[in-house]
């Protein structure tokens, strides 16, 4: 079984993939994931980043 990250862990992840172009596109493929799987939008001027880590809180997949 995999280790859960941490919140802190996450976000340092996601913000590193600000960086590169690849990387923001990754971002937002992500989020569109995170969309069609759960069925909630993005709520207006929040980021990718806080939209995922919301999700993935709600999924259990981030520990404390």
């Amino acid at each position: 079984m995999l280790q859960k990250k941490t919140l802190q862990q996450r976000q340092k992840e996601l913000q590193s993939w600000l960086a590169t172009v690849p990387g923001r596109e990754n971002l937002q493929k992500l989020a569109s994931t995170y969309f069609v799987t759960s069925g909630k939008s993005r709520p207006v001027g929040k980021s990718a980043i806080t939209y995922i880590l919301v999700l993935r809180r709600e999924q259990g997949l981030i520990s404390s």
